[in-house]
């Protein structure tokens, strides 16, 4: 867990971070909610922040998103109305009567929407949480959303012809999502290790410019920090950009105050 004060949407000092409990969560889902909640209570209170309005962004593992193309052309304005009762396979481990959904237009592209959800219980799991911490949850957002604002300097920046391939080091694999034309087309999930990385991302990107981009660069964005990026660099002739997090802890804080809902 990162966590971080902030005022009118910038960031305040210190960062903290700590590890949620053993066993406690598993996937992006709380397995002991009284534990976590306690933990997380203590580290509010650790922090002087008891009282502070919370704007929290879901474990990557608690969401699911797909680019969805709308059978009349263009997203209406009951998007969520609509995309239950067309109730579309996306290929996730739970039915959309079964979950939170939010649509999101996608800038040049009126046919297509980003939908993301998370079930129902994962959601109202970690709203129970942050009742039994004790502090005032005002938002729960998806991981991927807050990503998505946190990068939209960078994707705007990206001509129309690259494509944006974001790598994030996680603890033991690295995730990669690949942008074309500001919408999030490829996600695989990639080894820890250098010497495995390396093969396996030159693989994925192979793979998708074979599928979809033959001619396209690439510009190659790291969300944190890579060990050994050089290695990298030097295998796909590509310079691997840190993204400017201005100050924030993580990409997703940087997103949760761009999207203004921290004052």
């Amino acid at each position: 867990m990162t966590a971080q004060l902030v005022k009118r949407g910038k960031p305040l000092e210190p960062i903290w971070t700590a590890p949620i409990p053993a066993l406690t969560c598993r996937d992006g889902v709380p397995q002991l909610k009284d534990a976590v909640g306690d933990f997380l209570g203590d580290l509010l209170l650790e922090y002087g922040v008891i009282d502070a309005q919370l704007v929290v962004s879901l474990p990557r593992q608690a969401a699911h998103w797909r680019v969805v193309d709308w059978p009349a052309g263009h997203q209406q304005a009951n998007s969520v109305g609509d995309l239950r009762a067309l109730n579309p396979d996306l290929g996730w481990p739970f039915p959309l009567e079964q979950a939170y959904i939010d649509v999101q237009p996608l800038a040049g592209l009126a046919a297509s929407s980003l939908v993301i959800a998370a079930e129902r219980s994962v959601v109202d799991a970690w709203v129970e949480v942050f009742a039994i911490a004790g502090g005032t949850l005002q938002h729960l957002l998806p991981s991927q959303l807050c990503m998505m604002w946190g990068l939209r300097d960078e994707l705007a920046a990206t001509p129309a012809s690259s494509l944006v391939a974001l790598l994030q080091p996680l603890d033991q694999q690295t995730n990669l999502i690949v942008w074309n034309k500001g919408v999030p087309e490829f996600e695989r999930m990639l080894p820890g290790p250098m010497v495995d990385l390396i093969p396996a991302l030159k693989q994925s990107l192979d793979f998708y410019r074979n599928l979809k981009a033959p001619q396209a660069p690439v510009r190659l964005l790291l969300s944190a920090p890579l060990d050994d990026a050089a290695s990298l660099e030097q295998a796909l002739g590509l310079e691997a950009e840190l993204v400017d997090r201005d100050g924030f802890g993580s990409l997703c804080l940087q997103g949760l105050a761009s999207l203004e809902l921290v004052q």
